[in-house]
Formats: C-alpha cells, structure tokens, sequence
C-alpha cells in the first residue's frame, strides 16, 4: 500500500514521531512518503491508498500549516482513508483533536491518535524557551513521546488496510 505521512511541527517532535510511525509501517512493506508541510508546500494526497495527517498543538492550536493543508485538500481526503495524530502537552487530547482537525474528517478517520510531546528548549525560540523554563522548572530536556500510544496507531491502520 501507499502511504502519505504528512505533518507539520514546531520544533521537532511531530517530525520524530511521524519518523518513528513510518518505521512501524514499512516493517509492513507499505511504501510510505512522509512530508513536512512547512517545507512542502503542495503536497498532493490523491495518489496515496491511506494519508495520514499529524500535527502539534501549541497553546490550544493546531500547526497552522496543518490546518491549510486541510483546508486545500478537504474534499480530496474525505474520499480518502485517513487517519489524524496529535502532538501537544495536553493529555486531554480526545477534546484538543477536535478543535485541530474538521469533524468531518475526524468521523472518518481509521485511526486517531496522541503520541505524546518533548520539550526540547535548544530548539525553541527565546519567547517560549523562557516560558517553558518557567513552567517546568527545568533547563533539561523533556521527553513524554507515547512509543506505545504510536505502536496502537500503527495497528489501528494495518487493520484499515486489510
């Protein structure tokens, strides 16, 4: 099968996430394609069995380059096998999801996942490296990646796809 793995990040976590998905997924022999939407701006899921869409919440918001990437290719991925996952510190991700990807899509969606989030603050601008210091009291990097919460994800889409 031909898999799209697009996703958009902040500041790596979704990317890693996404790669990790991948891996699961080729294990499979599926052909998978990840594409980070802030870097390609045109992506086109028509040619794709299953798309898959990932993206990380900031402050109660989903990556804006997510959410165009939805709002150009809609109707393509309502015809579509999808499946949506989320990146963010809100471990109430079940009401965030819903406010990041159209309901539409969300109904239809093989799979819907959290995979957890990382604070890595060498990668964050001043703004929220100072913020983030702040709230977590902390210089060091934080890692709450859900390897098991992606395993599940992986799963639910092989199940789609027989």
């Amino acid at each position: 099968m031909k898999i799209l793995i697009a996703y958009a990040t902040r500041f790596g976590t979704t990317e890693k996430c996404a790669g990790m998905l991948a891996e699961l997924l080729k294990e499979n022999d599926h052909a998978i394609e990840l594409a980070n939407l802030k870097m390609e701006k045109r992506v086109n899921p028509e040619n794709y069995d299953l798309v898959i869409i990932g993206g990380s919440f900031l402050i109660g918001r989903m990556n804006a380059y997510v959410t165009k990437f939805l709002k150009r290719n809609l109707n393509i991925l309502l015809d579509r096998k999808t499946a949506v996952f989320m990146c963010g510190s809100d471990e109430n991700w079940e009401n965030e999801i819903k406010r990041g990807f159209p309901e539409q899509l969300l109904n239809r969606a093989v799979a819907k996942g959290y995979f957890g989030y990382e604070f890595n603050l060498s990668k964050m601008n001043p703004m929220f490296r100072n913020m983030l210091q702040k709230a977590t009291n902390t210089s060091e990097v934080v890692s709450k990646i859900n390897t098991e919460n992606i395993k599940i994800f992986a799963d639910e889409v092989e199940k789609a796809l027989t």
